[in-house]
C-alpha cells in the first residue's frame, strides 16, 4: 500500500519526460486497470523505442506514422523468406533502466497484420545467453489490437541486459508494431491485478454472485417481458372454463442476429445450404436469427467493384432473410477512411465538387434503391469516424466549414430528406473495443458536434470486438449508460466477437455476460455477432460455430439465453371465467386454445401487456367439419423441387394454410388455398406440419419431409 501511493505521489513527476503517446498510456491504464505510477524499461519516446529496435534476417523494417490512434508511429516489418526455426528473423530492444530480481513488470505493444496470416512469438530475454522471462506465441489481428505481458523478473538486470522483442521467420508476413514499451511496478502491486494476454484473466463482473446480474435479471424482467392475458369466450361471450391454453414464441421483439456473407445464400455464386440453414435453425429445433447484416456486401468499394459478385447477389440475399422474418441492417454507407473509399475518391480529395457529386450518388443509389429501401430500415451511415479522417482532412478546405466533420452533417441530412423513416446510426469501436481514453474522448466530442447542430441521427452501434483481456462488465454497462443517458439515442451491439487468445471457457461465460447486459438494458435493441462460423469469420473465431459446424461453448450459451431462458413456451388452464395470464417475452407468439374438440390458433405480437379474447363455437362446427389425416394430399411428399401440390375434400371451398417447424414456429403462410393449388414451399431441409385453418378454426395439420 505504501509503494502504491508513493507511486501516485510520483506519478505528475513522471510524466513530464514523456511523448503523448507514453502519457495516454499512463492514462489508459489507470482508467481501465487501476494502475498508476511505475517506470518506463525503455526511453518513453516513440521516435526512440523504434529507432532502437535491431533487427535482422530476412526482413524489411521501416517506420511509418500512424494518425487514428493514440501513437503516432508504427514500424512496419515485412518477412521476405520464412526460416528452420522462427528466430531465424526477429526484432528486439534493450531496456534502458534496471531490475531488480521480483519486480513485476508490464510490457505492452499494439500490433496488426497486412497479410493473409501472421505467425509471431514475443519474448523476452537475458541479452547474452538468452534465458527467457517468456515466450509466447501470437496470431496478430487485421485490425489494431493492443497486447500485455505481465511477469515477475527472475533475476537482476542492468541496463540493456533484458532485451524484449519479436521472433518472425515462422511465415511470410507483413506486419505492424506500435507503442511497445514496458512499465516497472516494482512491489506496487500483485500479478493477478496486471491484465495479460497470455494467462487466464478473470474480468471485472465475471462471478455468479456478481451485483450487476440481480440488476440485470430485474430489468430484464421489466423490459423484456409483458403480461398476456387470454379470455376464452363461447360464441354469446359467455366465458369458457377449462380451456386448454398453450403460448409458443415465435420470434423476439429484441434483435438477436450476425453479420452474413451474401454470396453464401441460394442462387449465389458460394452458395452453401449448410450456411443459410443454421441461419434459421441453429440449434436444431427451429430457432434461428431474427436479426442479420451484411459483413462486406454494400459497403462503396465491395458494392461498386464486384467483389463479392454483382449488387443483385447482394440484393438476393436481403430478399431472402428478409422473406423468412429476418430484419436487416445495413452496413455501412460512409466509412471515411482512405482504405475504405473507392480509389477515384482518393484521387481526387483536392476536388470538394467531385466528392461531394460521389458522396450524393452513393447516397442516392442505396437509400433510394428500388429493392433495398425495402429490405433495409437502419443503416450505419457513418462508419468509424472516430479513426478514419480521410474525408474530414479533405473537407477541412471547405471555407463554408468550421472543419471537415461538417461533412456528415450534409450526408445525414441528405439520408434523412430521401428517406424520413430510415433509423441513421453512427457505428464505430472505440468506445468499448479501443482501450483508449483519448479515442473516447474524440468520439464523444464528435457526436457532442453532431447532437449540437441538430444532425438528425437515431441510433448508436457499439461494435465490441473483445480483445485477449475483456472490458470488465461493469466497465461495460456504465459505458452503455453514459452513451445512452447523454445523448437519449437508440442502441445496439453491432459487431461481437472476441480474440481468439481467450480460452474458450471464458469466451463462454463473456458470451452470457455481454448478452445478459445487453439484453436488460433500456438502451439496447439488438446484439449482433460479426459472424458466426469459423468458416467466414475476419479472425476466424467466430462465437457460434467451428469449421465444421460443431457447436462452441459460447454458441450453446447464446442458444441457452436466447431460446431456452428468454423464451416462452407455456401451457396452461383458463380458469372458471374463462381467463388465463402468462408472463411472456415480447415478440410474436403463437397461442392455441383447446376447448372439448375444438381447436383455435391465433398469431398475436405482444410487446406491451395485451389481453387476447378467444371465441370459440362460432360459425364453423370444427366437431364434424375436422379432417382426418387421410384427407389431406401433400404432393409429392417428402417435398421436391421446393413446391408441391395440395388436395383435399371439393366441398371445402379453401384453406389459409402455415407451415410450422417442429418448435412450433410459422415458417410460412398460405392464404385462400384452394384445392389442387401448387404452393411454393423453400425452406431448410427437415420435418413440418402444414395445418389448414379458416376464420382461426384449425381443420388438419399434416406432417411433411423437405429432403
Amino acid at each position: 500500500m505504501i509503494a502504491r501511493l508513493l507511486a501516485i505521489l510520483l506519478l505528475p513527476g513522471l510524466l513530464v519526460s514523456q511523448d503523448a503517446y507514453h502519457q495516454s498510456l499512463l492514462q489508459n491504464l489507470e482508467v481501465n486497470y487501476d494502475l498508476v505510477g511505475g517506470n518506463f524499461l525503455f526511453t518513453p519516446d516513440e521516435t526512440v523505442v523504434l529507432s532502437s529496435f535491431s533487427s535482422y534476417g530476412a526482413l524489411n523494417a521501416t517506420t511509418v506514422s500512424e494518425t487514428a490512434m493514440d501513437f503516432a508511429l508504427a514500424q512496419r516489418i515485412e518477412v521476405t523468406t520464412t526460416g528452420n526455426n522462427a528466430w531465424d528473423a526477429g526484432a528486439s530492444i534493450g531496456t534502458t533502466s534496471t531490475i531488480s530480481e521480483g519486480d513485476l513488470i508490464l510490457l505492452t505493444f499494439w500490433a496488426r497484420h497486412d497479410s493473409p496470416t501472421s505467425q509471431v512469438f514475443v519474448f523476452a530475454e537475458e541479452a547474452t545467453i538468452y534465458d527467457k522471462e517468456f515466450y509466447f506465441p501470437l496470431s496478430f489481428s487485421p485490425d489494431w489490437t493492443q497486447y500485455f505481458v505481465a511477469f515477475r523478473s527472475s533475476a537482476d538486470y542492468g541496463e540493456g541486459q533484458l532485451r524484449s522483442g519479436f521472433h518472425l521467420a515462422s511465415a511470410l508476413q507483413d506486419v505492424y508494431i506500435a507503442g511497445f514499451n514496458a512499465i516497472n511496478y516494482g512491489d506496487a502491486y500483485s500479478i493477478e491485478d496486471l491484465p495479460s494476454t497470455f494467462s487466464p484473466f478473470d474480468y471485472d463482473g465475471r462471478s455468479l454472485d456478481a451485483p450487476w446480474r440481480e440488476t440485470a435479471a430485474h430489468r430484464i424482467d421489466r423490459l423484456r417481458m409483458a403480461d398476456l392475458t387470454i379470455q376464452v369466450v363461447d360464441a354469446d361471450g359467455t366465458p369458457l372454463p377449462d380451456a386448454e391454453i398453450q403460448v409458443e414464441m415465435q420470434q423476439h421483439d429484441f434483435g438477436f442476429g450476425t453479420a452474413v456473407v451474401s454470396c453464401r445464400f441460394p442462387g449465389n455464386n458460394c452458395y452453401d445450404e449448410t450456411y443459410v440453414n443454421k441461419m434459421l435453425d441453429l440449434d436444431g429445433r427451429g430457432h434461428g436469427f431474427n436479426h442479420a447484416v451484411t459483413e462486406n456486401a454494400v459497403k462503396w468499394r465491395t458494392w461498386e467493384q464486384g467483389w463479392l459478385g454483382p449488387p443483385e447477389d447482394a440484393v438476393r440475399a436481403f430478399e431472402w432473410l428478409t422473406d423468412r422474418g429476418v430484419t436487416m441492417r445495413g452496413h455501412t454507407l460512409i466509412w471515411p477512411g482512405e482504405q475504405w473509399l473507392p480509389d477515384d475518391i482518393n484521387d481526387n480529395l483536392d476536388d470538394l465538387d467531385y466528392l461531394r457529386t460521389r458522396i450524393d450518388a452513393r447516397i442516392a443509389e442505396m437509400i433510394d434503391h428500388p429493392e433495398l429501401k425495402t429490405y433495409v430500415r437502419d443503416w450505419d451511415v457513418l462508419n468509424e469516424i472516430t479513426t478514419n479522417r480521410t474525408l474530414e482532412s479533405a473537407f477541412d478546405a471547405d471555407a463554408m466549414f468550421t472543419n471537415g466533420r461538417k461533412i456528415y452533417n450534409e450526408i445525414c441530412n441528405k439520408v434523412r430528406a430521401i428517406d424520413p423513416d430510415l433509423a441513421i446510426y453512427i457505428n464505430d469501436y472505440v468506445a468499448i473495443s479501443s482501450g483508449s481514453a483519448n479515442l473516447v474522448a474524440r468520439y464523444k466530442t464528435f457526436l457532442d458536434e453532431l447532437v449540437a447542430d441538430e444532425v438528425p441521427f437515431d441510433g448508436i452501434g457499439f461494435q465490441c470486438h473483445i480483445g485477449s483481456i475483456p472490458n470488465g462488465i461493469p466497465q461495460v454497462e456504465q459505458t452503455f449508460n453514459e452513451f445512452y443517458q447523454r445523448y437519449g439515442k437508440r442502441m445496439k451491439v453491432t459487431e461481437y466477437d472476441i480474440n481468439s487468445q481467450v480460452d474458450e471457457q471464458t469466451q463462454a461465460d463473456y458470451m452470457r455476460d455481454l448478452l445478459t447486459l445487453t439484453f436488460s438494458h433500456p438502451g439496447m435493441d439488438a446484439f449482433l455477432m460479426w459472424g458466426f462460423w469459423d468458416g467466414n469469420h475476419w479472425k476466424d473465431n467466430a462465437p457460434m460455430f467451428y469449421q465444421d459446424w460443431t457447436l462452441k461453448p459460447s454458441g450453446e450459451v447464446f442458444i441457452q439465453k436466447v431460446f431456452d431462458e428468454w423464451w416462452t413456451s407455456e401451457e396452461t388452464i383458463a380458469d372458471q371465467g374463462g381467463k388465463a395470464t402468462l408472463r411472456v417475452f415480447k415478440g410474436d407468439h403463437q397461442v392455441t386454445v383447446r376447448h372439448g374438440n375444438e381447436v383455435i390458433a391465433i398469431d398475436v405480437n405482444v410487446r406491451t401487456d395485451d389481453t387476447l379474447t378467444v371465441q370459440l363455437g362460432g360459425t364453423v362446427d370444427t366437431t364434424e367439419d375436422q379432417l382426418d389425416d387421410d384427407d389431406i394430399e401433400i404432393l409429392p411428399n417428402p417435398v421436391s423441387g421446393g413446391s408441391a401440390t395440395i388436395r383435399f375434400p371439393e366441398q371445402y371451398a379453401s384453406f389459409d394454410m402455415r407451415l410450422l417447424d417442429t418448435a412450433g414456429r410459422t415458417i410460412c403462410t398460405y392464404e385462400a388455398v384452394e384445392s389442387g393449388d401448387q404452393i411454393d414451399i423453400d425452406v431448410p431441409s427437415g420435418t413440418y406440419v402444414m395445418i389448414g385453418q379458416r376464420g382461426g378454426h384449425l381443420f388438419f395439420s399434416k406432417s411433411i419431409m423437405i429432403p
